[in-house]
């Protein structure tokens, strides 16, 4: 039997992954975008946070990756990235001058190259707008949004250096690199840089710290405090001692809140707050040779009292006709002076050199070797990343804005349908079993018609009919108003006694359980005197009549167990049923369950958990039914599955 077992179970892997294939690919044919929800797909309107939001969960989705396979690592992404850093670095005006340019000299071998990109760019009436002078200006907003904006302005380049994401990363650093690209250039790599890396520095720890994490802190505040030492002043050796005191006072804090609670003030009782003398301290911490906890805390206090120190974006002054000038042959100005209070030209230098730490500290993701590049082929797909998310259960956040994980919702919908689903597969075999055999014991008499009438009377109304005429008659109108409409639950019911609460409950899922067996239970009736049927014109059953046992005896004991063996095939349908839930019933009745969640998730396009909730499906699904197999052995002891295990 465990061969057999054994077997079954390996069928399911190439069973699931058939599921999970034709799935993603029904829903990538499904019109709308995922990614609607989140309501920041726009770019002129939506605020700088939106819009990192927006991206930062669609990356998370892996939406801005190919599908099935991915070739863009062995693409070169620098010419492309070269222009959109040309349009980002330049003026308005600058750009509708070169509109008219371009509409004068298309041959041009630059010109050529930027009117390639421009129609990659799918801008509409795109031909007809750049020979028209008196649209160059709103074709130039389309291409470069609303550069005085900063990084909140839209345009198309925006797009594009949002879709190239990591790979136009490499040629935009190689722009900061090089001696030759001008002033004008080297600013619209540091904006095509924001535009594929979202939030690049980690000044603090995530909620799960881990050690791996530490390089990448530390290196984000001694390159920060590399430039910014001579400005703190030195602490005495009395205030160094009160703020270790209150320090180590902090890192024994138990939650993160806590730990945040402490940082507020320096002297809770005085309300009084650290000062930016005692951020020495923490740097000291940070850097230094101190434990875990403590550089998290250290972290956490820098960013507190000091915010994002690194920039990653000139202002948006910095872009203005200049000559070009390498950036990294700019005098650097006194150290006296911060990041966000230096010139521009000044201001650019340190930007420059920021997100060359940045590329230094990420390098092997930016220039991965030939080998992971042939790998990323399958794996850095979406596909790839929602099966692996599957395999191993972590199924992610959703779409929406709540960003609530997905399997917290799923579990919170189980233990909603499953007591409901419990209940009413206990109805159905409970009453249709005992049902079915009264039937086939009376066949042909008044009892067996007058049950067979009522049982298609029952099977002829669907669940969702039966709901609404039970809400009609039984929960308002003019009729009896004897059950809730909606819910599981009273207002209140969370004060309720145990005793009070569980009537409330039971009160509340009669008529849910009533729509949900009755018609199934009309079935499995009917299915029960079919299977007893069968059974009574057998042989042995004839034979024990005959040797005088009682009729009682004779159903219960020797018909009963094997009219069973085709009913247990129907108990394949429990776990699905369960976790499934009814959709219609539960939309009805206002409760809250798998079915609910299954249609919302389908109307609200949350892929991340309907691809949970049909994994999961599939695999009980097919647990049930090695289930069922079990079964027909505990009930029929004569079934055997050793020499399907032997011949496999």
């Amino acid at each position: 039997m465990w061969t057999y077992i054994l077997r079954r179970l390996l069928v399911m892997i190439p069973t699931l992954f058939g599921v999970t294939v034709v799935s993603f690919c029904i829903m990538q044919l499904a019109p709308g975008d995922p990614m609607d929800n989140l309501g920041a797909a726009g770019l002129s309107s939506e605020s700088g946070q939106t819009r990192e939001a927006y991206l930062i969960r669609k990356r998370d989705l892996k939406l801005d990756k190919p599908l099935l396979l991915n070739f863009n690592y062995f693409r070169d992404y620098s010419g492309k990235v070269r222009i959109a850093a040309y349009y980002l670095g330049r003026t308005k005006a600058e750009v509708i001058a070169d509109l008219a340019d371009l509409a004068e000299h298309p041959d041009k071998l630059q010109n050529a190259a930027r009117l390639k990109f421009l129609r990659s760019l799918g801008i509409e009436d795109f031909q007809q707008r750049l020979e028209d002078p008196r649209q160059r200006d709103q074709l130039a907003r389309a291409i470069r949004g609303d550069q005085d904006q900063g990084l909140m302005g839209g345009g198309l380049v925006r797009v594009f250096c949002e879709d190239a994401g990591v790979h136009g990363v490499p040629p935009a650093i190689d722009i900061l690199r090089s001696d030759q690209a001008g002033l004008q250039e080297k600013i619209g790599a540091i904006r095509a840089l924001n535009y594929m890396v979202v939030d690049p520095f980690a000044y603090t720890y995530s909620h799960d710290p881990s050690p791996r994490e530490t390089p990448l802190v530390m290196a984000v505040w001694k390159t920060w405090w590399e430039r910014a030492e001579p400005t703190f002043p030195k602490l005495d050796a009395k205030r160094r001692k009160a703020v270790r005191k209150r320090f180590q006072a902090i890192v024994a804090s138990g939650s993160r809140t806590e730990l945040f609670a402490g940082l507020d003030y320096f002297d809770p009782a005085k309300l009084e707050p650290f000062q930016r003398a005692d951020m020495r301290f923490f740097v000291e911490k940070l850097l230094g040779a101190s434990d875990l906890q403590e550089k998290i805390v250290a972290s956490l206090g820098l960013r507190l009292y000091l915010g994002k120190v690194l920039l990653t974006d000139v202002p948006p002054q910095a872009i203005k006709p200049r000559p070009s000038v390498a950036t990294t042959k700019k005098p650097r100005p006194s150290v006296a002076t911060t990041e966000k209070t230096r010139p521009p030209v000044a201001a650019l230098c340190d930007v420059a050199e920021n997100w060359l730490v940045y590329f230094n500290l990420h390098r092997k993701r930016y220039q991965p070797s030939v080998l992971a590049k042939t790998w990323y082929i399958v794996s850095d797909t979406q596909y790839a990343n929602m099966f692996w998310r599957l395999l191993t259960f972590n199924f992610g956040r959703t779409t929406l804005k709540t960003r609530e994980p997905v399997g917290q919702k799923i579990l919170a919908a189980v233990l909603v349908s499953a007591p409901l689903m419990v209940l009413a597969q206990l109805m159905i075999y409970f009453v249709a079993v005992p049902l079915g055999i009264i039937c086939a014991v009376n066949r042909g008499n008044w009892i067996d018609r007058l049950i067979s009438l009522k049982l298609f009377l029952l099977y002829s109304i669907p669940p969702f009919v039966a709901g609404m005429l039970f809400l009609l008659f039984f929960c308002y109108g003019d009729y009896l108003r004897l059950f809730p409409m909606e819910g599981l639950h009273s207002d209140g019911a969370e004060d309720y006694g145990l005793l009070r609460y569980s009537i409330d409950y039971l009160w509340h899922i009669i008529l849910p359980v009533a729509c949900l067996s009755l018609f199934s239970l009309a079935g499995m009736a009917m299915y029960s005197r079919t299977s007893m049927l069968d059974v009574i014109g057998q042989d042995y059953i004839r034979t024990a009549r005959a040797k005088g046992l009682s009729e009682e005896k004779v159903i219960l004991k020797h018909g009963l167990r094997n009219s069973l063996i085709p009913i247990i095939t129907l108990f394949s349908n429990l776990l699905p049923a369960m976790l499934g839930g009814s959709v219609l019933i539960e939309v009805i009745f206002g409760i809250p369950g798998m079915g609910t969640l299954s249609w919302a998730s389908i109307e609200q396009k949350d892929f991340p958990t309907l691809m949970a909730l049909i994994y999961i499906d599939a695999i009980v699904v097919m647990l049930s039914i090695l289930m069922t197999d079990m079964l027909y052995v505990l009930v029929d002891p004569r079934i055997s599955f050793e020499a399907q295990g032997s011949a496999a």
